[in-house]
């Protein structure tokens, strides 16, 4: 398993790029954006990796960090979801964006990716949320509510889903509760009633 390259771009077209290392020219395609980003030939490139392997094809596909490239190992394990489809995926929406799309189960934005129609967006949906930690590819702002302190945040979910909820739904409704005014007392059991009502 080749997991990460590191070189000097020698060429790049479209989501395809070459990256040469120690003589060689290494073919790899990455997400849209990211080609993008990596500056003109020339310019030191490196990547995290992940090498599909079929029977009669071997690619290389490259992210920007760790988080993507688990990220798309994921969104290849859904059904009819292949390498290329996946790429496209992220080629449109980075970790953070994938995330919340995933979290707010906003299946429209993922229909607007060509080749994916509604039983697919569903799948992603329905799979990524079983599959990953929604919350650690999130900015750390949304993932923490509106302004309330990390912790008090997660025992504020942790409490929520004690009583039947999913993590996803603690979320959603800890996010539409407001947060205390300065130097006023905020409790955890306080942040639950408050979210229940907004259920």
């Amino acid at each position: 398993m080749i997991a990460a390259i590191e070189g000097i771009l020698g060429a790049r077209d479209g989501n395809r790029i070459v990256v040469e290392v120690g003589g060689f020219g290494v073919e790899i395609s990455v997400p849209l954006r990211v080609a993008e980003s990596l500056g003109e030939p020339g310019s030191p490139v490196r990547l995290h990796t992940h090498l599909h392997v079929r029977e009669d094809t071997l690619a290389l596909y490259g992210f920007p960090n760790e988080g993507e490239r688990r990220l798309f190992q994921t969104l290849i394990s859904v059904s009819g979801v292949g390498p290329k489809l996946a790429l496209s995926v992220l080629s449109l929406a980075g970790a953070g964006d994938l995330a919340r799309v995933i979290r707010e189960e906003d299946t429209k934005s993922l229909q607007a990716i060509p080749g994916i129609g509604k039983k697919t967006a569903e799948r992603i949906v329905l799979e990524l949320k079983d599959k990953i930690e929604l919350e650690r590819y999130l900015p750390a702002v949304a993932a923490t509510g509106a302004g309330l302190p990390r912790d008090l945040f997660e025992e504020a979910v942790t409490a929520l889903e004690s009583i039947g909820l999913s993590r996803g739904n603690a979320v959603k409704a800890l996010e539409k509760v407001k947060a205390p005014a300065a130097g006023e007392r905020c409790r955890v059991e306080d942040l639950v009633r408050e979210a229940l009502k907004n259920m």
